[in-house]
């Protein structure tokens, strides 16, 4: 498939109204949680075919990474989103016979996986705490040097301080494009973490913050 006939694809989708997500049958129920245009564009454009990529979530990224072309693993515990997904790519004519799909939840799927590299891992899954971080532990030993992780809803805590975590791992984690609610890294070295633990890592020399900071600032938030 050409360039322009996978982003006329991912328009299709883009403007369909599709949800894949939410319990039950009645479609009007169905809600969708999807990455920004701009992401899922780039994306498409930018993922080679044939590169070996895998996301917690599923959704219109895993329609996104078919269309790449990439050999794609989906993890998510909910086999009707699954579902919902194989029945609009069929609708319209998309292969899905380089995507596999995994129902369970990442923490339970991520550590009995095969060590096999990654070209691109996008953390999108559950993004209570700690998920993002276990997601990224999970898949960062398998990340080829050169590979990219794509972090998701940065606007929300736990993204955000894995996405600040990153930013002070110069050496071995690199940012590499910045969205509006979305940043993606660089693995830069083998060395994905730091050899000597907490010790070696910027994050951890930052003070802790104070708890009534942290009650002001959960005030604000819920507000």
């Amino acid at each position: 498939m050409e360039r322009h006939e996978k982003l006329a694809r991912l328009d299709q989708l883009l403007t369909s109204g599709a949800a894949f997500h939410g319990s039950g049958t009645d479609a009007s129920t169905f809600v969708n949680w999807q990455l920004a245009p701009e992401v899922l564009g780039w994306l498409v454009t930018d993922t080679d075919p044939g590169a070996r990529t895998l996301e917690t979530g599923c959704g219109y990224s895993t329609v996104a990474f078919a269309l790449a072309g990439a050999r794609h693993t989906a993890i998510s515990p909910r086999v009707y989103e699954h579902d919902r997904v194989r029945q609009w790519c069929a609708a319209h004519d998309i292969a899905l016979d380089t995507v596999e799909f995994v129902a369970g939840e990442s923490q339970v799927v991520l550590p009995s996986l095969p060590a096999d590299p990654l070209d691109v891992v996008l953390v999108d899954g559950d993004h209570a705490f700690p998920s993002p971080f276990i997601d990224w532990y999970y898949t960062a030993h398998r990340l080829r040097t050169g590979g990219l992780v794509v972090i998701d809803d940065t606007q929300l805590r736990t993204a955000a301080l894995l996405a600040e975590f990153l930013d002070g791992e110069t050496g071995r984690w690199a940012r590499h494009r910045t969205f509006t609610r979305t940043a993606v890294f660089t693995k830069v070295s083998d060395e994905w973490r730091a050899p000597d633990g907490w010790v070696g890592q910027p994050f951890c020399a930052v003070p802790a913050r104070p708890v009534n900071r942290v009650r002001r600032w959960l005030s604000r938030t819920r507000r």
